[in-house]
This record gives C-alpha cells, sequence and structure tokens, in this order.
C-alpha cells in the first residue's frame, strides 16, 4: 500500500495549526525577548500550515496557489524561524540577510514553477534557501557539540540536520530519475521527507521550548544572584564566590579583599533624594566594574558599601588598584546634575593570611581598615594592620 503524500502534507499542516494558538496565547504571560521570541514561533507555526495546506492541495488549486504562493509562504516562515532561534541564542538577526535569501529563493522557484516549469530547478533552489538559513542556525549552535555543551541546543541541531537529510535525500531522488518525480510523486525520497516535514512542526517546538526554557532558567538564576540597583553580585552570590575564592586560596598574595564604602552618602539621600542617590550608586559600581581587572569580582554588601576579591593579588597590587579607583571616582561626575557635588570612596584592603580559618576573617579585616579610612578623615586606602603601611602613599586627609 502507497503512502498519500497530499494526506501526510495535510496532516503536518493540522499539527501545525494545533500548536501555534498554543503557543501565541502563552505569549501573553512574558515579556521582553521571551515574548518576542515565542510570538514569531507561534507565528512561523501558522505560515508552515497555510504553507503545507496549499502544498497538499497541488494539482486541485492553480500552480500560483500550490507553487509561487505556498513556497513565499514557506520562505517567509523559514525566515523567521530563523530570527527567532538567533534571537533566543542572543545573536545577531541578519534581517536583511534573511530576507534577501527568503526573496532570491522565492523568485527563483515561482520562476521555474510558472514561467518556465522545471522541477528540478524548484528543488535546487529551495535547497540552496534552506542551506542557507541552516547555515545561519548550525553556525551559533555549534558549541552546544562541545563538553558541556546545552543539551536543549543539541536537540535542535539534531532536528535541523533530520531537515537538511531530508532535503538530501530529495537531491539523491533527483540524481536516479532526472525528469523529476514530483513534490506529491511517491519515492522513497519524497516519502521519507514528507513524513519527516509532517512532524517537524512538533520536533522543532519542543526543541525551542526547550531552549527557551535552558534561557529562561539562567536568566532566573542571573537575577536571583544579582543587585538589581547596581548590576554587580547580591550579598547571596557575593557570599559564594567568596567561599571559592577563599578556598582556591592557599598561601600569601592570592586572594585581597577591598571594601568599598561612599563617603557621606546620607548627605547625598538627604540632600538631593533617594533617587539621586541610587543614581550614585548604579554609576560608582559601573565605574569601578569597568576598572576591575578580571577575574575580580565585584558585590554589594548592602547600603552604600561594595566588596571587591581580587584572586591572584597581594596587598601591594591591590593597594595600588584602590588608589586608582579613588583617585578616578574623585575625578568623575557621577550624576551630571546642577547642584550634585563630587563623590569621593574611602577602602580598606586585606589580603588572606595562611591563619584565616575562613573568608569572614579577611573581610572583617577589610572592613576594620575601611573604618580606619572613615576615622582618618575619609577619602581614603587603607590596609590593615600588618598587611601594609596602615595609608596608602598619595592619599589625602
Amino acid at each position: 500500500m502507497r503512502i498519500d503524500l497530499a494526506t501526510i502534507a495535510l496532516f503536518g499542516a493540522l499539527q501545525a495549526l494545533l500548536l501555534a494558538p498554543l503557543l501565541l496565547a502563552a505569549t501573553r504571560a512574558y515579556a521582553g525577548v521571551a515574548r518576542t521570541s515565542l510570538r514569531i514561533w507561534g507565528t512561523v507555526l501558522l505560515l508552515q500550515a497555510i504553507g503545507w495546506v496549499l502544498m497538499g492541495l497541488r494539482g486541485q488549486v492553480s500552480d500560483w496557489l500550490s507553487i509561487v504562493l505556498a513556497n513565499g509562504v514557506l520562505m517567509v516562515s523559514y525566515a523567521e524561524t530563523t530570527r527567532a532561534l538567533r534571537l533566543l541564542l542572543g545573536v545577531p538577526q541578519r534581517r536583511a540577510l534573511l530576507v534577501a535569501i527568503g526573496v532570491a529563493g522565492w523568485l527563483g522557484i515561482a520562476w521555474f514553477g510558472v514561467a518556465t516549469p522545471d522541477y528540478r530547478m524548484r528543488v535546487y533552489i529551495a535547497t540552496l534557501a534552506l542551506c542557507a538559513y541552516l547555515l545561519l542556525l548550525l553556525w551559533p549552535l555549534r558549541h552546544a557539540l562541545r563538553r558541556g555543551g546545552s543539551t536543549a541546543q543539541r536537540v535542535m541541531l539534531l532536528v535541523l540536520l533530520g531537515a537538511l537529510l531530508g532535503w538530501c535525500a530529495r537531491l539523491g531522488d533527483l540524481a536516479l530519475h532526472p525528469s523529476g518525480t514530483g513534490l506529491l510523486a511517491y519515492s522513497p525520497a519524497n516519502v521519507v521527507q514528507m513524513i519527516y516535514s509532517a512532524v517537524e512542526p512538533v520536533l522543532a517546538s519542543v526543541g525551542f521550548l526547550l531552549m527557551y526554557n535552558e534561557t529562561v532558567q539562567i536568566e532566573l538564576h542571573r537575577l536571583a544572584r544579582t543587585d538589581p540597583l547596581t548590576g554587580t553580585l547580591n550579598r547571596l552570590a557575593l557570599d559564594e564566590e567568596s567561599l571559592r575564592l577563599f578556598r582556591e586560596a592557599d598561601r600569601p598574595n592570592t586572594l585581597a579583599a577591598l571594601v568599598i564604602d561612599v563617603d557621606h552618602f546620607k548627605r547625598i539621600n538627604d540632600n538631593f533624594g533617594h533617587v539621586a542617590g541610587d543614581r550614585v550608586l548604579a554609576a560608582l559600581a559601573a565605574g569601578i566594574r569597568w576598572r576591575l581587572p578580571p577575574p575580580a569580582v565585584l558585590g554589594r554588601m548592602g547600603g552604600e558599601e561594595f566588596l571587591a576579591l581580587l584572586p591572584g593579588t597581594g596587598v601591594a597590587e591591590a593597594m595600588a588598584l584602590a588608589e586608582q579607583l579613588r583617585v578616578a571616582v574623585a575625578a568623575m561626575q557621577l550624576v551630571p546634575e546642577a547642584g550634585m557635588p563630587g563623590v569621593t570612596i574611602s577602602a580598606g584592603i586585606a589580603a588572606y593570611r595562611p591563619e584565616d580559618a575562613s573568608v569572614d576573617d579577611l573581610v572583617r579585616r577589610a572592613d576594620r581598615a575601611l573604618y580606619d579610612a572613615k576615622r582618618g578623615g575619609r577619602n581614603r586606602v587603607v590596609a590593615a594592620i600588618g598587611d601594609a603601611s596602615p595609608v596608602q602613599p598619595g592619599a589625602t586627609e
């Protein structure tokens, strides 16, 4: 018994048609990139349903509908599929290139579908356009093949490679039958590709949702570890990173802690309001983070106090860096508003000692050094007693 390929095409269209409203309805619960990518994918499924319905009606409707319009709709769906996945992967969407590939492919198919009917040329052109879209997807997905790569992205890679193999089977069929068998004509290659095309909307949607869920989980993890005001690590993440770096410190000059506090911050809040104070903290954090050498860690301890952890750094290097930060902050106009004074910082430094029982000992000594800096007149850098001279040369009273 031969399989009716038109029925398979219509079955694939039905699956896409059922999935589309579910994804489009789900977009109401999300915002930003998540909502945009889901909405594009839902639209893709609708377009594929329309395209495959028209394909399945070939021979019953005009070639303008079953070839020209159907392939045009499918080309748009391929372009939007690529855009949705690249958006989810966080890489440039290349919209102009996607449009150019789609338009070129559609014009070629339209010409060899109506003006100069040639099934073989239509398959070649469609395969070339699809390969161009696949290349734009496979390249950013290549990282999934590395050890520890994304499982969701690997699933999507398999789905895309399956589509590519289906088109390769059709090209092989053309090599065996140079005259061409037609899209809905029975042949092993046509059966393989049509069956895969029918289930591809479901498979691709599963891969897309897995990637989407993975992206959301990563974003939630990031938000749970980030201070919303300054974009630095929050206290929970800072504690985790402090513990990790302390465990890796096994000798002197392998870890330094730098506790930074904004001088007279209460005056800023009292005189200019808490909104201005928040802007000062955000700008200050950005300025410090930009000047810290990797793999330094910066987090907000609370209020106007920050902690920088400097792995592979001794007290002399930490003092020099802290002094550079102090001078840079004093010269910065953090909030360029009329009447807003310049801001200065005080900093306390402590370096890892073999006798430190925990990271709390290290941070506690840096905090005491900060207190000495405050008591000594602010706008200065002080090292914990025993780590270095109490005041960095060049600091101001």
